[in-house]
């Protein structure tokens, strides 16, 4: 009994180890027979290089997408601060400002356009737009279109002077916008110089040299202005009188003299008495440290060389430009001021297609030409 016992235990062993072999040679037969398919239909068809390059384009692409999840993930902040230092890089940034609302903005565009189209390979400008409260975002859009147009070269913020100014005596020249330019100080407290240009302007060159002038120790530089008379009622006989459609401003020193102080008493008392507006705020509280900017820079805009002299003529003769230089830069203007007429008025002035044409690099000419704002007067 007990033999036969071991004998049924062996058989049963055997009959199992059997059947695990013959399942494990199967399988191996199964294996080498499918590497032998796959080899011969590799054969049969091999590998397309397209396919390859497929292939790895997609891959690329996978990578490219896990990279810009990842970008996403970054805070806005930070991805504007490493973008901006590529578009600044090894480049002067120049601070210019702009002062306009929702009607003004069709020539101020033309401007913006202008003076970014004409910067150096080396300069940068960072562009303020002074705007009221109901300025809308249709109107930042159509103005933000100059960054987008010109990435490398510019950048534009936005200030929302909100009611500030508002109330103050105008006429159908003067906007409240204009009184903004005199805040500036205030505004940028990080700025130390800034250009401010009137949208009814054309500019023809970079302007590096301009922001660099030696100011000596003056607060404002601008084109000097024949109405000298304008300021004799505030006790100035022999004063230096400038047009506020361009300025070269130390901002800086506007704030160490406390000029927001001054400014701001100097309204209070004088409301119904500022007949050139912010013009004649600037020309009578900074008295003293006001300059003659070079005649390029703001020069207006004549047809003829006899109406500029005209202007000439009316300047102090210790206070004049030299009529070389005058006439020079009426012909060659860094940058040109349209004080009367405008070309967006459809009336013919000097470098009057050169403005149009800058209306057309914008890409709303037809708005431009059909919505500037034309003053109902008889001409």
């Amino acid at each position: 009994m007990k033999y036969n016992a071991i004998f049924i235990i062996i058989c049963i062993f055997s009959s199992i180890l059997g059947v695990l072999l013959g399942i494990l040679n199967n399988n191996l037969y199964e294996f080498k027979d499918s590497k032998n398919e796959n080899e011969n239909f590799n054969k049969l068809n091999p590998i397309n290089p397209h396919q390859k390059e497929e292939k790895g384009e997609k891959e690329q692409n996978e990578r490219k997408e896990r990279n810009e999840r990842k970008d996403e993930r970054k805070p806005k902040k930070e991805k504007e601060k490493e973008e901006d230092s590529i578009r600044y890089k090894n480049k002067l940034r120049i601070a210019v400002s702009y002062a306009t609302d929702n009607k003004y903005i069709y020539p101020t565009i033309v401007s913006m356009t202008s003076l970014v189209d004409k910067a150096g390979n080396n300069t940068f400008y960072d562009i303020y737009i002074l705007h009221p409260g109901d300025f809308t975002e249709k109107s930042k859009n159509f103005l933000k279109s100059v960054e987008k147009n010109y990435y490398m070269r510019t950048k534009i913020f936005f200030l929302d002077m909100e009611n500030k100014y508002k109330g103050l005596k105008l006429n159908f020249r003067i906007a409240t916008p204009a009184y903004y330019r005199l805040s500036l100080h205030e505004l940028l407290p990080d700025v130390k110089r800034i250009i401010y240009l009137d949208g009814d302007t054309l500019i023809f060159e970079d302007l590096t040299e301009l922001i660099k002038l030696d100011m000596e120790g003056n607060v404002i530089m601008g084109f000097l202005d024949s109405s000298v008379d304008a300021i004799k009622n505030f006790g100035f006989n022999n004063a230096t009188v400038v047009c506020s459609g361009v300025l070269l401003m130390d901002l800086e020193g506007l704030r160490i003299f406390h000029y927001s102080q001054k400014i701001n008493d100097f309204i209070n008392k004088n409301k119904g008495k500022l007949t050139q507006h912010d013009q004649t705020i600037i020309n009578v509280v900074m008295q003293g440290q006001i300059a003659p900017i070079p005649p390029k820079y703001g020069i207006w805009a004549w047809l003829d060389d006899s109406s500029a002299l005209a202007h000439l003529k009316k300047q102090r003769p210790w206070l004049k430009y030299n009529q070389t230089e005058f006439l020079e830069a009426v012909h060659n203007p860094a940058i040109l001021h349209y004080i009367w007429p405008k070309p967006f008025w459809k009336k013919k002035t000097a470098f009057y297609d050169e403005w149009w044409n800058y209306a057309s690099k914008t890409g709303f000419y037809n708005d431009i030409y059909t919505k500037s704002p034309i003053p109902k007067i008889k001409w």
